[in-house]
């Protein structure tokens, strides 16, 4: 009986847990559009003072968040929505960097990336 009771249980946790996992996937709405995600600079020379400029454009008039995300090195809202950041260099980390900004409605999400490269 109590072997019955457990393997029930175990069941019911895996339908809800499997239920959870469902919901969190489904988003109630359209994506957001990301037209394009430029920077002004290909490359960067860490410790310089002149910082690569990223831009993610998106259509006017969404009520939007952005969040940015770079393994090493600095980013900086430049704007007051967040659609724009300045990234400069770590001294410490030569090489290409993916910088991604990902979008959101409040329902839905969209993530796009691109790569710095940081040279001496």
């Amino acid at each position: 009986m109590k072997v019955v009771s457990l393997v029930l249980a175990i069941f019911g946790l895996a339908f809800l847990s499997s239920c959870d996992k469902e919901n969190t996937k489904d988003c109630s709405g359209e994506n957001p559009t990301i037209i394009s995600l430029t920077s002004d600079k290909e490359e960067i020379k860490f410790g310089a003072t002149e910082p690569a400029i990223i831009k993610c454009e998106t259509p006017p008039d969404e009520n939007l968040t952005y969040v940015w995300d770079v393994d090493f090195g600095d980013l900086f809202v430049i704007n007051s929505d967040g659609s724009e950041v300045q990234f400069t260099a770590s001294p410490c980390c030569m090489g290409e960097k993916i910088i991604s900004c990902e979008v959101s409605n409040g329902h839905c999400k969209t993530t796009e990336s691109i790569i710095i490269t940081i040279i001496e």
